[in-house]
């Protein structure tokens, strides 16, 4: 740590002996299938009958999906924490449903995990078991499971699947709302906590070193667990745009200096504390990368990125090479931040590929991901495609498919509505 600078610890959570989960925290817990009844309480704030009036006759799990104007005017979601306030003020009754399942520690057996195992590198990686040792020797899984877009109320059935599957990496984040779905469903899959590669974000609101150790323990409280194997920086700038004042911030003290100075040393600080496995960012160019380098203690271990047909950042890998930082793809099947006008599966070089080895052409852009020295994170809904995402290791590309797919790039960016990071001082 720099002189005079404070060292906050991350606080410790409960755990269950010997498997790194979080006891659960006794808070109400409601079936997902139960009703929700308003009664006759008011309140003096509009907003909380007007929230309230909609969730009248609805399930616990429609409700959740619910949006509504808050004090200030911005849309924000329902949260089961909103849910449990209006029935502690007695404005809403939960009644009925199927009976609410107990978090249990992993039993082992119900799910087996397969022993993760390190290859030479990315293309050698024939598992979703295998994974290649970041900068620390830390083994990171080649193929995870992204849950962008994905509630808590909605994750667990996916992310089960994932892991019924075999895949061994789960990337969630602080914004996406979900770090406690998370957690629940591994818990529930009876994997033990070393069994699974957790990776979590702060979100770039909570830039600084206090906001940093803030968020950090919310997202360990949240995905009950005692440590998390990465954690990654979100954005390299601070919060703008909806649903705030137009021309204002957050972090209302934001300079560019502070993810470096402030961000970053709370992740230094974190890993040195055993609290984090390895350490990492997204989003960040050559350029943040270069002054992040210049002023830190600890490199950073991985680089999450856009990275796809339309936008092969050569340089970015080449850069991340050199330095030993592993880089991790997202929005490799597309994207759904941007009005995409065209689906990668349709790329001719794509179909080819996938009509030679009899592959889909999702496990074409998976494949070449991989080939292209990437980790992935693929995401989806469906079990059926959840598995096919997985079939990716029995077939390579050949060298001119490669160059085939690698033509295609146009520099495009479809994620962050377009928006290039190197634009972010």
């Amino acid at each position: 740590p720099l002189a005079g600078s404070p060292v906050k610890k991350a606080k410790r959570v409960a755990t269950s002996p010997g498997t790194g989960f979080a006891l659960p925290s006794g808070k109400t817990a409601f079936p997902l299938d139960a009703k929700v009844k308003r009664t006759s309480v008011t309140s003096k704030s509009s907003y909380l009958d007007k929230r309230c009036d909609k969730c009248d006759g609805l399930t616990v799990e429609d409700c959740l999906k619910l949006q509504y104007q808050s004090t200030n005017g911005e849309k924000v979601g329902y949260k089961l924490a909103d849910l449990r306030y209006d029935v502690q003020a007695k404005r809403l009754t939960v009644s009925g449903g199927s009976a609410v399942p107990k978090v249990k520690a992993p039993a082992p057996g119900v799910m087996k995990a397969v022993p993760l195992a390190a290859a030479n590198n990315m293309s050698s990686v024939n598992s979703l078991a295998g994974g290649v040792r970041l900068a620390n020797g830390t083994v990171m899984p080649a193929v995870g499971f992204g849950t962008y877009k994905l509630k808590n109320a909605e994750v667990a059935s996916p992310l089960l699947s994932a892991l019924k599957a075999g895949y061994r990496l789960v990337d969630t984040a602080q914004v996406y709302e979900n770090e406690q779905g998370v957690g629940d469903a591994i818990r529930r899959s009876g994997l033990g906590r070393g069994d699974v590669f957790i990776e979590t974000k702060v979100w770039r609101s909570s830039h600084g070193y206090e906001r940093t150790m803030k968020a950090f323990n919310q997202s360990l409280k949240k995905l009950g667990v005692d440590y998390i194997d990465l954690y990654v920086i979100h954005w390299p700038g601070c919060k703008t745009g909806w649903p705030l004042p137009k021309g204002t911030m957050c972090p209302k003290d934001w300079t560019p200096a502070m993810r470096d100075t402030g961000t970053w040393r709370a992740m230094e600080d974190l890993y040195d504390q055993g609290k984090v496995k390895a350490i990492g960012v997204t989003n960040y160019s050559i350029r943040h990368l270069k002054e992040l380098l210049k002023r830190c203690r600890i490199k950073p271990m991985v680089n999450q990125v856009e990275f796809h047909p339309r936008l092969v950042q050569t340089d970015m890998l080449e850069f991340c090479k050199k330095h030993g930082i592993a880089v991790q793809a997202y929005a490799s099947l597309g994207s759904g931040d941007a009005a995409q006008a065209e689906s990668f599966f349709s790329f001719e070089p794509v179909q080819a590929a996938a009509k030679a080895h009899k592959v889909t052409p999702a496990q074409v852009l998976l494949r070449w991901s991989l080939q292209k020295g990437c980790h992935i994170v693929p995401k989806s809904l469906r079990p059926e495609r959840i598995k096919e995402n997985a079939g990716l290791f029995s077939f390579k590309l050949s060298a001119a498919e490669m160059r085939a797919i690698d033509a295609l790039n146009t520099g495009t960016r479809y994620a962050w509505k377009g928006l290039d990071p190197d634009t972010v001082k």
